[in-house]
């Protein structure tokens, strides 16, 4: 995963802006620069014998982009998307693949938050699957940091 761009203030505090990005059951925290864009959920193209966290593809900005359950490559399970389910299309920043661009089903809409070192503290309590990198705690509540390296390796299956 690349290092998020931290912003300083006047006061020398980091600040990262941040989503908070609700999937089933919980909250990935992605720093901004991340994702690319968040668009209402469309019907995705299918790929003959997918992978079962691959969704389909879906079409954005002309380009062909592979659709992710989070919650499948995590070792869980998928269950029934909401009525405010989106496709989050992130940017793919290890280049292990030849995809610039891939999206997960999200479950609503994300919301900004701008974070400072002291106010993330790690959940340590928290077991933790293939697709998560750390367990967090915000003001906002617990959170998971996706490991997008785990996640942009999948897609080399599709290569």
């Amino acid at each position: 995963m690349k290092t998020p761009t931290r912003l300083k203030s006047s006061n020398e505090t980091n600040i990262v802006a941040s989503l908070l990005v609700p999937v089933q059951n919980k909250s990935l925290l992605v720093p901004n620069v991340v994702v690319a864009e968040v668009v209402p959920l469309q019907q995705l193209n299918s790929m003959e014998q997918a992978p079962p966290w691959m969704l389909g593809y879906a079409q954005w900005r002309g380009v062909h982009v592979p659709v992710l359950s989070f919650e499948i490559a995590n070792s869980q399970v998928h269950g029934k998307n909401s009525s405010n389910a989106r496709l989050a299309v992130l940017n793919a920043t290890t280049g292990q693949s030849s995809y610039k661009y891939f999206a997960v089903m999200v479950q609503g809409i994300p919301r900004m938050i701008k974070l400072t070192e002291a106010e993330v503290r790690e959940d340590k309590q928290a077991a933790l699957s293939q697709a998560e990198q750390m367990a967090v705690i915000t003001q906002l509540g617990k959170a998971v940091v996706p490991n997008l390296k785990f996640l942009e390796s999948l897609l080399t299956r599709l290569d």
